[in-house]
């Protein structure tokens, strides 16, 4: 419940992704972050980018109207700061100017559109502070709904991140809007393998034999294959991955068994299933591609990330933010 008297400093961190805009009200105590409020609204701003690339009117109501209501939520927290943050459709759409002091009248607060290295670099820290070991040298895969992201780095420290303009909605729309066959998958598949091409070099001689995965595609693809979800902490230590083999695995009980169609059929957002189909190509491209042998899904990226900054700026032990070459 809302406190007056909550000893450790609230934060709250606010993302208008390309799917849906989510809010968390947490603190940062522990090294770890502990979140006492959250709410989750699928927008589906990316797929309201019509074919001039603006967002469709019904999408930009939605929209405001979901700011309204994080504005009333964040009014009943006493937050010690507050930070909006907007991802890869608000990057592209030509309307996004006239869009974004309409969304920060709703909600009260600016709204910063990251820059696709500074996204990354937010989901890596976010991550590394989910999972704890300053010392592990970390390869963070965040497969999201507008864009891609591999970050690298070793604890806190992040060293490189390079961003793609593909998600899985686009690709699902791309390849999937006739059905999830296994030649269209392949099709995907091949499209993602050379997309993301260039990112061999961060394999280096022998792979990576662990990498995380940060985003929700990542997360919704383990719990379909099985994998248990985390807790509200984000904290990976008890949690299964998956080991190539397994994505493997999972492909063909999706694509080639049929249970993306079912999905589909079951569903009341039947694009979802073509926007999961989307996300597994690019996932399963970036793991052939980098040579992971186990992918473990972090259930903590980029609100965790601003949760951590905030709480550095106000003096407490977080981040430390290093400089690193972005990609071309």
């Amino acid at each position: 419940m809302p406190s007056s008297i909550h000893a450790i400093p609230l934060y709250a961190a606010v993302e208008l992704g390309s799917d849906s805009f989510r809010l968390h009200v947490a603190s940062w105590e522990n090294g770890g972050l502990a979140v006492v409020a959250s709410l989750n609204e699928p927008i589906r701003l990316g797929a309201g980018i019509g074919p001039d690339g603006c967002l469709d009117g019904e999408t930009v109501r939605r929209a405001l109207a979901c700011l309204r209501q994080f504005k009333l939520a964040l009014a009943a927290w006493e937050v010690r700061a507050v930070r909006v943050v907007a991802t890869a459709a608000l990057r592209v759409a030509c309307d996004a100017p006239a869009f974004l002091p309409a969304a920060e009248a709703a909600i009260g607060h600016p709204v910063e559109v990251l820059g696709a290295e500074e996204e990354g670099r937010l989901v890596y820290l976010g991550v590394a502070g989910a999972l704890g070991d300053e010392q592990e040298r970390r390869l963070v895969l965040d497969v999201g709904s507008g864009s891609t992201g591999i970050a690298l780095g070793r604890g806190d420290t992040v060293e490189r991140v390079q961003s793609y303009g593909v998600g899985a909605l686009r690709q699902g729309l791309a390849f999937f809007r006739d059905g999830i066959s296994p030649a269209a998958f392949e099709a995907a598949l091949a499209s993602s393998r050379s997309r993301f091409a260039d990112a061999a070099l961060l394999a280096g001689p022998t792979g990576w034999r662990r990498a995380y995965g940060a985003s929700g595609t990542v997360r919704a693809l383990f719990e379909l294959a099985g994998a248990q979800a985390g807790g509200a902490d984000g904290r990976s230590d008890d949690r299964p991955g998956a080991s190539a083999a397994g994505l493997l695995a999972l492909r063909h009980s999706l694509v080639e068994e049929g249970g993306f169609m079912q999905i589909a059929a079951l569903s009341n957002a039947p694009g979802r299933a073509a926007q999961m189909a989307g996300g597994l190509a690019l996932l399963l491209a970036l793991v052939d591609i980098l040579g992971v042998q186990e992918l473990v899904p972090v259930g903590a990226g980029l609100r965790a990330g601003v949760i951590r900054e905030l709480a550095r700026h106000a003096g407490q032990p977080a981040a430390v933010r290093a400089p690193y070459p972005e990609s071309a």
